[in-house]
């Protein structure tokens, strides 16, 4: 997250940019930030994001990002309710974006089933923000991609039956597919996801 004297230097310089923290980064653990670095770099992990992103939230997605890099990793997402922004979240630390391998926003019911493969009596059945639509999405996901690793979110930003109510189920070859049902309640579409981003963030993680 960006303040005070770390917000004037973006304002203007443009950026503050961490060091590399994949395998070009040289010295010390792979993953790891030069010591003089540690402090400023936490503020400051996600380039795009950082202003509105808990500092735990920043941190934990470099490391996630960091460990994929040094296993060969690639994660691939499928979002509804957060519009691209774990995609985004992804994507926006330097040296290590590229174990991001692709994206799918599917917002309505047509898109989950045409991109995704999701059956349409699924969704009717079920509901578009379910834990069933959460695990087809997220599968389909793996299925339609080149990645280890599929997350998928589904729920209700800020209406609906349970607005804050939100899906998220985890893939990956060869284990089973886990889900997590979370309920941050009224808070707004922003609130909400960006609460979406930890919950994601942790359940990538644990598919390591």
């Amino acid at each position: 997250m960006v303040g005070g004297e770390q917000l004037d230097c973006v304002l203007l310089v443009g950026h503050v940019v961490p060091p590399p923290l994949c395998r070009e980064h040289s010295g010390g653990a792979p993953g790891s930030l030069p010591k003089r670095s540690r402090e400023t770099a936490i503020l400051n992990d996600t380039e795009t994001l950082s202003p509105v992103l808990p500092n735990e939230t920043e941190e934990a997605t470099r490391r996630l990002l960091a460990k994929a890099c040094e296993r060969d990793l690639m994660f691939a997402t499928a979002e509804s309710c957060t519009g691209g922004m774990l995609a985004s979240l992804l994507t926006d630390v330097q040296g290590v974006a590229h174990a991001f391998e692709r994206g799918f926003v599917t917002y309505t019911n047509e898109a989950k089933n045409e991109m995704l493969g999701v059956p349409l009596e699924l969704i009717e059945e079920k509901g578009a923000v379910s834990k069933e639509v959460a695990i087809a999405m997220a599968e389909g996901t793996l299925a339609r991609s080149r990645a280890n690793i599929a997350l998928s979110i589904t729920g209700f930003a800020d209406s609906g039956d349970e607005p804050g109510l939100v899906h998220l189920a985890c893939a990956r070859a060869g284990r089973v597919t886990i889900h997590r049902e979370e309920h941050f309640g009224p808070g707004g579409r922003g609130a909400t996801r960006i609460a979406c981003m930890k919950s994601a963030i942790d359940m990538m993680t644990e598919m390591l």
